[in-house]
């Protein structure tokens, strides 16, 4: 039970529980499953801890990243496999403010200055690192999405085309038959066997 903690959200009270026979620790945060759990569900130290690990990932592999004998599609790839999931894990439940994407970024771009290497300045005759402007035209990285919606119509979704195929089996409710597992399967192979036109 000497791992057992509690954090509670909602109240302050005493530091430790108290079940019985049994005595909790009480914590304001903890590690669980890579991510680090708060009491205000500040995410900012559990993206730190993100940001340090991809360091270390980073400084594993910084001889093939500064490495002359591999290209930088093999170098973008490295990072991309090993470096950027080791940074994202646990991404998808993140709430970030300005200040930790600005330290994402930042950690992005030096990975990036390491991968296209320095940039030899004529002007002042010494090496410099490249802009963010030259980075993103090097790597072909967009910073903001361009281009509009194409014209004509939208793109077809997924649904728009079950439902088609539905149509030219002659269903008309076929939210109430996918109810029925049996029914629905029939019908799933029969569509699977209609031709196309």
């Amino acid at each position: 039970m000497d791992k057992t903690k509690i954090m509670e959200l909602l109240g302050e009270e005493e530091d430790n529980t108290d079940t019985g026979s049994l005595v909790f620790e009480k914590v304001s945060e903890f590690r669980y499953l890579g991510a680090v759990l708060s009491k205000n569900n500040d995410w900012a130290r559990g993206i730190g801890v993100r940001i340090v690990k991809a360091e270390r990932a980073a400084f594993a592999l910084n001889k093939f990243l500064k490495s002359k004998v591999f290209s930088k599609k093999t170098k973008e790839r490295l990072y991309t496999a090993i470096i950027r999931p080791t940074l994202t894990y646990g991404c998808e439940a993140w709430t970030t403010t300005s200040n930790t994407e600005r330290k994402l970024r930042t950690f992005e771009n030096k990975i990036w200055w390491v991968i296209c290497g320095p940039l030899y300045d004529n002007e002042k005759g010494t090496w410099r690192r490249k802009y963010n402007k030259e980075l993103q035209e090097e790597m072909e990285m967009a910073s903001v999405p361009a281009g509009k919606r194409p014209r004509g119509r939208p793109r077809k979704r997924w649904l728009n085309g079950v439902e088609e195929d539905l149509h030219r089996m002659g269903v008309q409710d076929w939210k109430e038959l996918a109810q029925d597992r049996d029914k629905w399967r029939d019908l799933v192979m029969a569509v699977k066997t209609l031709k196309e036109y």
